[in-house]
């Protein structure tokens, strides 16, 4: 609205500041390096993004070095480029290796691209839910050496959450020069959560694809074991289940004692890969790649 009217500035109603709106940022002409809440420049010259960031922006870019899976935005010419909601649990984990595994067993790896996407409170810089700081995702996918941007949220915005994230798609687009293929989720089996996420997000003109969708969680748990990771619970709803214990056999039995998902999915509880606990080859199924 304050753009609208062709204001500067407006008072922000939660905190009483007076905020630049994204004409007083291009009529500047430039990125302050501030972390502005309304940039128009994606945070070029943001030092500390992870911290500062409140629009949508990449936090990390990947790497140059040779390996068996490049990553570099700088080489997307030719590939597929997939954009993947991460959370930094073992869900989204999982579906980084199966996204892999499917390119590596059609001898395409070379043929892929993919960037993190991952949403976080604008206030607190967690991740909802997961309850994991921005900056540890920022820390996995610098281990992974994978392409990471970061959209922050604003409660209270008259922004919507699909607005937000075709803001994030606006980025990526920008920086890789051509459209997105496909947007990837670690979804298990919960046909709610599908459901609203091929209705809502449809709208965007963007195929989804679930590559862990009702798998069993058998065949889910033994490639968590390939990995070599550990996995350490991050939020928990339920007495039986802590803050900081390892997700592994013994924490799943307990689960299923009480009848309870033991992947979680119910809400229970959340979990943080720390992915940086294995080599990244090992960690991303490229072995034998």
């Amino acid at each position: 609205q304050a753009c609208e009217a062709g204001e500067l500035s407006y008072e922000d109603p939660a905190t009483g500041y007076h905020v630049f709106t994204e004409l007083a940022h291009k009529k500047r002409g430039k990125c302050c390096g501030n972390g502005c809440r309304h940039c128009p420049y994606y945070h070029v010259n943001v030092k500390n993004k992870a911290k500062k960031i409140m629009q949508p922006a990449f936090l990390y870019e990947g790497s140059r070095e040779p390996s068996s899976f490049p990553t570099s935005l700088a080489h997307t010419k030719g590939k597929d480029i997939k954009v993947l909601f991460f959370s930094g649990g073992k869900d989204s984990f999982l579906s980084i290796r199966a996204t892999l595994k499917k390119y590596i067993l059609e001898k395409k790896i070379e043929n892929l691209c993919i960037i993190l996407l991952t949403t976080f409170d604008s206030k607190s810089r967690i991740v909802g839910h997961q309850e994991i700081p921005i900056k540890t995702i920022e820390k996995q996918a610098r281990h992974l050496n994978i392409p990471l941007i970061g959209v922050p949220l604003h409660p209270g915005s008259s922004e919507s959450y699909v607005d937000r994230l075709r803001a994030a798609l606006d980025v990526v687009v920008k920086r890789v020069g051509r459209g997105v293929d496909a947007l990837i989720f670690g979804d298990l089996h919960l046909e709610h959560i599908r459901s609203w996420r091929d209705n809502a997000l449809k709208e965007l003109g963007i195929p989804l694809e679930y590559p862990l969708w009702q798998l069993p969680y058998d065949d889910l748990s033994n490639d968590l074991e390939r990995s070599g990771i550990k996995i350490r619970v991050s939020a928990s709803t339920v007495d039986y289940i802590h803050c900081n214990e390892i997700y592994d056999h013994c924490l799943m039995d307990r689960a299923k004692a009480h009848n309870a998902d033991t992947f979680g999915e119910n809400g229970e509880f959340h979990t943080c890969v720390e992915v940086w606990t294995a080599s990244r080859d090992r960690v991303l199924g490229l072995m034998n790649a």
